[in-house]
């Protein structure tokens, strides 16, 4: 799937029109900029690694094996300061692609 790292589609609208997941790891000393979704919230959990996450409204705090972040529509959020390769599960409501 294109996007800032390379993951697998698990969930896509082709399966569901009420969510869309998927899977990747973000490398050591890749980001994923400051952006937002108009349309889409987006739920992510984090397995593995080690990075620090930013999100507008609560600021920034590190992240690890076992977190979870919520980012609601239009809300910025990014990843940077990856310390150990960050496995990353992101939801998307409604499905983003």
């Amino acid at each position: 799937m294109k996007g800032p790292f390379p993951a697998r589609v698990l969930l896509s609208k082709l399966d569901t029109q009420e969510l869309s997941v998927k899977h990747g790891v973000l490398p050591v000393g890749q980001e994923i900029r400051l952006h937002s979704h108009e349309e889409h919230a987006q739920v992510e959990f984090y397995p593995s690694g080690r990075a620090t996450l930013f999100i507008e409204g609560v600021g920034e705090r590190e992240i690890g094996s076992g977190s979870f972040m919520y980012a609601p529509r239009r809300v910025r959020h990014g990843i940077h300061s990856v310390k150990e390769p960050l496995e990353i599960v992101s939801v998307f409501v409604p499905p983003l692609f």
